[in-house]
């Protein structure tokens, strides 16, 4: 009785009523916590349509090891589906997926589905195709020319049979920044292009937690904090940062860096060899993968926040470190970097040493420079990447897609 009054409200709650609210089903392919920045920014998605008061639910795969428990603090304001994950389990296939959404698919006015090269989003696509269910695909930055690099072979076969057909009957790529959408590879299919923004839940600023973060890792109170905060990946651009860091020493004697994530075991010790070559351990600090409370301590014990990547179509971590006053030190293949230099948030270097060293070394010598372009970093972020805006720009997009259906 409890999910057929639920099915009853969202449906009364549809974009054909007087309310005019869409309400959407957002597919994952997986919550698991440990997977990091695509997941999270699905959640977040929904997190804040639902704090909008629009219907909102997500369906994902789960696998035994998958770590959810945080799902239910995280994230209270939507119901977070599970079916279970079945073989192929490595690319995220789940048989009881199709089901589940014949069951539950027409409830809801949109499906917005996360993840390209997962099976779980080919099912529901087909699902909806045969039900006349309006579907978004969000890439996540994998149909970029870079990610698409990774298993070339397979993609370059798969991408044509699969993603083409999945893009062309979509209503739409929601894509995240101009430039995601202007590189977008389609495989031969025009669908329609979106634009909008994540919605960033902004950190706490705190003094107070920056000083208890540099206490609990052992950072000295006059140290100038430079911080990675990412995955550990060798797109991330330390291969650049790390040689960088090591240079300016000298210079700059209470240097410090913090190395922030985690990643495949492999790259992560191969950072760790480069720290040591290097010979900055004595004065770097390692956390492993941080969060909530701790996460938001190291941006407010850091100086600067530096992410110098091969290729990043968003950066969930970069709009986080601005909102709490972070100036950045980013690549310009970073795609927001055209949005933080109008702004005049930061630094933009290209993917050399020669270039990180250079403008790490120009913001360390203006600390009046970083502490201006930190404020600028907060008011870029607040104004450009606030939740509410981001929100309704999603809404608009659903809006319109249904208008032309």
């Amino acid at each position: 009785m409890v999910g057929l009054e639920r099915k009853e409200k969202q449906t009364a709650m549809g974009v054909g009523s007087s309310s005019g609210r869409p309400s959407s089903l957002h597919g994952l392919f997986s919550y698991d916590n440990k997977l990091g920045g695509a997941v999270h920014a699905a959640l977040n998605v929904c997190k804040y349509l639902a704090q909008g008061g629009y219907a909102t639910e997500a369906v994902g795969s789960y696998a035994a090891g998958d770590d959810i428990d945080y799902l239910s603090q995280a994230y209270p304001e939507f119901v977070c589906h599970r079916v279970p994950r079945s073989s192929p389990a490595r690319y995220f296939n789940s048989a009881a997926l199709d089901p589940w959404l014949r069951d539950r698919v027409g409830q809801f006015d949109v499906v917005d589905l996360h993840g390209v090269f997962v099976l779980t989003t080919h099912r529901a696509a087909k699902v909806c195709r045969e039900l006349g269910k309006p579907y978004f695909v969000r890439s996540h930055g994998s149909l970029d020319p870079f990610d698409l690099q990774k298993r070339a072979l397979l993609k370059r076969i798969f991408g044509p049979l699969f993603v083409r057909p999945l893009l062309a009957n979509s209503a739409g790529v929601i894509c995240t920044t101009e430039l995601e959408a202007e590189r977008l590879v389609t495989y031969g299919a025009r669908p329609k292009r979106w634009v909008v923004s994540l919605p960033v839940p902004f950190p706490e600023v705190s003094g107070a937690a920056g000083l208890r973060f540099r206490r609990e890792f052992g950072i000295p109170e006059d140290a100038h904090v430079v911080l990675f905060l990412s995955r550990v990946d060798y797109k991330k651009g330390l291969e650049f940062l790390i040689p960088a860091l090591a240079e300016l020493k000298k210079k700059f004697p209470k240097l410090w860096f913090v190395l922030a994530g985690t990643g495949k075991p492999d790259y992560v010790a191969e950072t760790r060899g480069l720290i040591d070559r290097m010979g900055i351990r004595p004065w770097t600090t390692e956390t492993g993968f941080i969060s909530g409370k701790t996460k938001e301590g190291a941006f407010n014990a850091a100086n600067l926040l530096a992410l110098p990547s091969l290729n990043e179509n968003f950066g969930i971590v970069l709009v986080e470190a601005m909102a709490a006053g972070l100036p950045l030190l980013i690549s310009d293949q970073v795609y927001i970097h055209k949005e933080v230099v109008a702004g005049n948030a930061g630094w933009v270097c290209e993917t050399s040493v020669t270039s990180c060293r250079q403008q790490l070394e120009i913001a360390l010598l203006d600390p009046e420079g970083l502490r201006s372009r930190g404020a600028n970093a907060q008011s870029l972020a607040h104004r450009h990447f606030g939740v509410a805006a981001a929100t309704e720009g999603l809404v608009s997009i659903y809006r319109s897609a249904l208008m032309r259906a």
